[in-house]
């Protein structure tokens, strides 16, 4: 009976030392889903806030900055706007990576705008009536957009397309189409020459403009 004692309370240790290993590789296995599960709602619930840096608006979200209007209302903006290629808040840097829709919309007092090389992404309608804007530059070595010719205007250089203008724009022999909306509402063109390289203008590409 000692024997078979001995040898029943050596297989139960081995037993629940067995269970206590197989727990612990479910409660790992199953801590790791659990974080996996969460890693989405982190990304998710990433903070977007508006605000103002300098003389703009921004919003800011992880690490990168978008020129925005101020609070909900348009007209702000005005005389010679240089936008930065980063911005600092909280002691944090954000890269300008983007000029929201509309951004400059209805900014009557605004001259020119400046675009940095960080920017690759703008949006529709973002110099709507601004009639007296007469310089548009985006800086050398912007991988998506440029002011080719010094011809006051944002062309996306892959597809040669104008995609937005201003009172003063010239649009060079290179470009080969002008963009849906390029001078929607800019009152403030009286006279543009079309270079016999464009093929294509978008839809409403002058449209409001008298």
């Amino acid at each position: 009976m000692a024997i078979i004692s001995k040898t029943f309370r050596k297989f139960a240790a081995k037993t629940s030392a067995l269970m206590r290993n197989k727990n612990y590789k479910m409660m790992k296995k199953l801590a790791i889903l659990f974080l996996a599960t969460l890693l989405p709602m982190v990304v998710e619930a990433e903070e977007t806030i508006k605000v103002k840096i300098g003389d703009l608006y921004y919003n800011l979200s992880g690490s990168v900055a978008e020129v925005t209007f101020q609070k909900e209302h348009f007209g702000f903006y005005k005389g010679n706007v240089v936008i930065p290629s980063v911005v600092t808040y909280k002691k944090k840097d954000y890269t300008v990576t983007s000029i929201g829709k509309a951004a400059f919309q209805w900014c009557n007092g605004l001259t020119s705008v400046t675009i940095p090389n960080s920017v690759t992404t703008i949006g529709n309608g973002v110099f709507r009536n601004c009639s007296n804007l007469a310089s548009i530059v985006v800086e050398s070595g912007n991988p998506k957009y440029d002011s080719r010719n010094n011809c006051n205007a944002i062309i996306e250089t892959s597809s040669n397309t104008l995609v937005h203008g201003c009172k003063n724009t010239i649009i060079p022999n290179s470009v080969t189409s002008i963009g849906s909306y390029a001078f929607f509402d800019c009152s403030g063109l009286t006279s543009v020459t079309i270079p016999n390289s464009v093929t294509s203008i978008g839809s409403d590409a002058f449209l409001s403009c008298i």
